[in-house]
């Protein structure tokens, strides 16, 4: 069994937050893959294209210095992995409901949502827009755009 590179650490977020389509099952979003152990990833060297091919926004920057979040952004440290979808949107990825309410995850969400980006706030239980002034929308998922590949929502209709 191989471990995961260095600068993953002992952090395997992504391998319970991604939806995770192999040759002979399809593991699903917020599951954690039977393959996770403590040490890694048992199928390391086999791992499917779309593990190999997988980095968190975190793991990204740590490739030039001076664009690096800091450590303390390790989704494993903050629950919280973030992806940039072709779009421009920032989709955080909840290891728990509140995970993106801890700072200082919390601040560069709200930072990001106030420089115009769509922040999108994704859990096993709700997917949220978060706005400018800190408030969530809900949102419900309504299917995925042939072209882009990207999930597309609507905001949820009030109860």
């Amino acid at each position: 069994m191989m471990s995961l590179p260095p600068s993953c650490g002992s952090c395997t977020l992504c391998c319970t937050v991604m939806k995770v389509t192999m040759p002979s099952s399809v593991k699903p979003a917020h599951t954690a893959c039977e393959h996770c152990t403590l040490a890694g990833c048992s199928i390391y060297a086999d791992r499917p294209d779309v593990c190999a091919e997988f980095q968190c926004l975190w793991l990204a920057t740590q490739q030039a210095p001076q664009f690096a979040m800091p450590s303390s952004f390790r989704p494993d440290r903050c629950g919280v992995l973030i992806d940039l979808n072709a779009a421009g949107t920032v989709l955080a990825h909840c290891a728990f409901p509140s995970s993106w309410k801890r700072q200082p995850i919390h601040g560069w969400l709200l930072g990001m949502a106030q420089r115009g980006h769509n922040v999108l706030l994704h859990s096993a239980h709700a997917d949220l827009l978060l706005k400018a002034d800190g408030s969530t929308q809900p949102l419900r998922c309504i299917g995925v755009d042939p072209v882009t590949k990207n999930r597309v929502y609507v905001p949820e209709a009030a109860a």
